[in-house]
């Protein structure tokens, strides 16, 4: 039975409920002691009779109390109260990225900056052995100040705990009675066909995963819809994403670090999640110079000004430079339609075939950019 609103449990106030998934339901809650608002998360009664429910429910708190990432939500502790028991986690405020892709697609941008944060959240739990297993938009919070928390663990698995196979299933979030390889677990239109098909799974099902999600973003549709759970898992056994649904301004690169994430074999997947954040950090940092030389070189190539001449002699350095040291340039950058310098009519090297070959400024610590050879 679900609890209602003052109920107690230890020092702990339920308040309202904020929702239900497959491994319990979510409270927030009002801590006495600290006078603080917290996420309860409880195990449903008729599981906690369960000792394989319970000892995995033990399990999800022992691998978050090990995590401390901005990206991911913390947890405080576990409360038992007579036959409840129920995880201690820091309440996020804000909307869900479900929620936010169903008033549309978001903006490049938008969706990268998001998409970068989901990516250090993985990037971080991979390194300490903790698989999610199930990421979709509606395990992520959009906070008022652009922070984004990786929410529900819940099906989370230590790399190294391997154990026999089993066999189960529920909808629509899939469920089993223990974290095991071979039980099919995750939502269906997030989950790799390794995972679907109840094989043993690794870090790259949580790549696959972030590609759906990324993919989702920027078109505001599935990469893998179907009317039931059933179909939805044979469109990700047996169909490609349609990456001609993303938007025209999508760049290459971005359209091909979705494609190799939603790779089905998985050796030619996205072998670790940080390489998706480099991918994407070095798309975020072209987009953010292309905007800044637009800029400036519109400020500076007004006709009649007569600091014109020298400014665009520097500005042509500048995106020489930048061409041959990081391997491209958004074509954004000179607009002034005047140059007939290769690169700053938008007609010659700065178009979107570059942008696959440029790398993170971090790659070559020598580079310098004009205004900074000192």
């Amino acid at each position: 039975m679900p609890l209602t609103a003052g109920t107690r449990l230890g020092p702990y106030e339920i308040l309202a409920p904020i929702g239900a998934g497959g491994m319990g339901e979510v409270y927030r809650a009002r801590d006495s002691r600290l006078k603080r608002d917290v996420a309860l998360k409880v195990l449903p009664q008729h599981l906690a009779s369960d000792p394989q429910r319970m000892a995995r429910f033990e399990r999800e708190a022992q691998l978050l109390a090990c995590v401390n990432h901005p990206n991911i939500a913390s947890i405080y502790g576990l409360e038992e109260s007579s036959d409840i028991r129920a995880l201690v986690m820091e309440l996020v405020e804000g909307l869900t990225l479900a929620e936010r892709v169903a008033r549309g697609p978001l903006p490049l941008n938008e969706a990268l900056a998001i998409g970068r944060q989901i990516t250090e959240a993985l990037e971080y739990a991979h390194e300490h052995g903790i698989v999610h297993r199930d990421l979709k938009p509606a395990n992520v919070k959009l906070t008022a100040d652009d922070l984004v928390k990786v929410l529900d663990f819940g099906l989370a698995k230590a790399l190294s705990d391997e154990l026999p196979l089993a066999d189960s299933s529920t909808s629509p979030t899939l469920t089993a009675v223990a974290t095991r390889s071979g039980i099919i677990l995750g939502t269906a239109g997030y989950m790799s066909p390794e995972q679907a098909r109840g094989r043993a799974v690794d870090r790259r099902t949580d790549v696959w995963a972030f590609g759906c999600v990324l993919f989702e973003m920027l078109t505001g549709k599935l990469a893998f819809p179907g009317e039931t759970a059933t179909d939805t898992l044979a469109a990700v056994l047996t169909k490609e994403p349609e990456l001609e649904h993303l938007p025209a301004s999508t760049p290459a690169s971005i359209r091909t670090l979705i494609g190799r994430c939603l790779q089905k074999q998985i050796r030619r997947r996205v072998q670790a999640i940080g390489d998706a954040r480099i991918d994407i950090e070095d798309c975020l940092i072209r987009e953010e110079f292309g905007r800044s030389c637009t800029a400036w070189a519109r400020q500076y190539s007004r006709p009649g000004n007569e600091k014109a001449g020298k400014a665009m002699a520097s500005f042509r350095d500048l995106c020489r430079r930048f061409r041959h040291d990081y391997g491209g340039f958004p074509c954004v950058a000179a607009q002034t339609g005047t140059s007939k310098e290769p690169g700053l009519d938008g007609r010659h090297d700065c178009r979107s075939k570059h942008l696959d070959g440029a790398t993170h400024f971090s790659r070559r610590p020598h580079s310098r950019l004009p205004g900074h050879d000192r």
